[in-house]
């Protein structure tokens, strides 16, 4: 299947590592990514909470306060804009702890140079009825000096007198540390830069504003039968979260022969439809709905397509609608899915992010799908786990558990996932005891 995404797409940047530190159920760890991240684990293993954290620095790129974030965003007229964490700030600490810290490196594009990036925040959560607020915060783009901006940098950290502000050193050019400005801490520093009076040199903002349209592109799908089926009006490109405007956008890209093409042939492959035609009827209020035309004249509406068929939409819609995010999280991939179509999704998916235009981060609980992953993707999927004895949630690739490699090359993966064996390789590395020995 062909990709249309537009050229312009290539010019976005790529989210390799998210480090958690005290963040809701994970004392320490880190989750490395590729392209397509496949994310296994039992329930209550974290899986949910890694969906809070990339959500949490996605706020951070919206320009959302700390409360925001946590909490929820509310505009004129009481309009919610932003669900919080779940939890909120009782939970946004592990248990027992009243800060917790994220850092995301990233790889952005600057002059036509890839460019390494860190950005990493410390939030504190204390409770007792006060506001969370940033402790310390700091951004470091390779080959550009020390860091574009620290508020605790090694040498000549400035001093932080007062809680309700946050207190920052900049990046001077030629990589020598330059003033310091106070920024209010109820708000990450990251989005206050691009527009703070007191910085003055231009590069500071520049890779601000690259890191934040970099976290900024994030899409996190967790479809709803009722609200693809929902007509809606042309011209609205965006799909929501839970599906919504699935009609409009799929008559937008219809509009494009070449991407109305790719959206035919990917949906012949992923349902038993031999669609050939889309129509988009309207109703009293303007409103389209789409509809399916097979080859022999039948025509199915959004309205009776089943579950399945409108989660192949979407997430087709998803990805070759207008405006494509850069970054998708699915949880529960394959929620509503035939098994035997679950290696489409997964062709679909691994089509669209070989091209480094998109990545995806995907939760299941399917013992079927890792077996369908190419060797780049078995590559990069990641377990979720909890020790027997401990409290922590923790994450490991998979291909990085003890004799992993080895035991993969005689046995089913899909097995070792449904008897348990992946969790149990985890236990037995805490053990220093070889996983394939029990196995066997």
């Amino acid at each position: 299947m062909g990709d249309v995404t537009t050229e312009k797409r290539r010019s976005g940047s790529a989210i390799r590592q998210l480090k958690l530190s005290a963040f809701k159920g994970f004392l320490d760890a880190t989750l490395p990514l590729g392209g397509f991240t496949v994310i296994v684990g039992t329930n209550a293993a974290g899986k949910s909470n890694l969906r809070d954290a990339f959500r949490f620095i996605h706020g951070i790129a919206r320009g959302y306060t700390l409360a925001e974030i946590i909490g929820e965003k509310w505009i004129e007229g009481g309009v919610p804009v932003w669900l919080g964490l779940r939890g909120g700030t009782r939970e946004a600490a592990f248990f027992g702890r009243t800060q917790f810290s994220i850092e995301v490196t990233l790889e952005i594009v600057s002059d036509g140079k890839v460019r390494p990036t860190t950005y990493a925040i410390v939030v504190e959560v204390p409770g007792n009825g006060k506001p969370p607020r940033v402790s310390s915060e700091r951004l470091v783009v390779q080959g550009r000096g020390q860091f574009i901006f620290d508020s605790h940098p090694e040498n000549n950290p400035p001093a932080q007198d007062d809680p309700r502000h946050l207190a920052i050193r900049l990046r001077k050019k030629q990589g020598f540390i330059g003033r310091t400005i106070d920024v209010i801490s109820d708000r990450p520093a990251l989005s206050q830069l691009t527009d703070h009076k007191d910085v003055r040199v231009k590069e500071v903002k520049d890779y601000a504003e690259l890191t934040l349209d970099a976290l900024r592109s994030m899409r996190f799908l967790d479809l709803s039968p009722d609200a693809m089926r929902s007509p809606s009006i042309p011209g609205q490109i965006i799909l929501g979260d839970r599906g919504e405007n699935l009609s409009s956008v799929l008559e937008a890209i219809c509009s494009e022969p070449a991407r109305k093409e790719t959206l035919t042939d990917w949906i012949r492959q992923l349902t038993p439809l031999d669609v050939v035609e889309f129509e988009f009827p309207q109703d009293a209020t303007g409103r389209v709905i789409a509809m399916l035309v097979e080859s022999d004249g039948r025509k199915t509406t959004v309205h009776s397509a089943s579950d399945g068929t409108l989660r192949f939409l979407a997430m087709i819609a998803a990805f070759l609608g207008p405006d494509p995010a850069r970054f998708y999280f699915f949880e529960e991939l394959d929620t509503g899915l035939h098994p035997t179509r679950l290696h489409l999704l997964v062709d679909l998916i691994e089509t669209q992010t070989s091209r480094g235009i998109t990545q995806v981060v995907a939760t299941t609980h399917s013992p079927q799908l890792l077996t369908l992953l190419h060797q780049r993707s078995l590559e990069a999927a990641v377990l979720a786990f909890r020790l027997r004895d401990a409290h922590d949630q923790r994450l490991t690739r998979i291909c990085d558990l003890p004799d992993a490699r080895r035991v993969l090359q005689t046995q089913d993966l899909e097995r070792l996932h449904a008897t348990g064996w992946l969790e149990d390789a985890a236990e037995f590395a805490e053990m220093d005891v070889p996983p394939a020995e029990v196995l066997e």
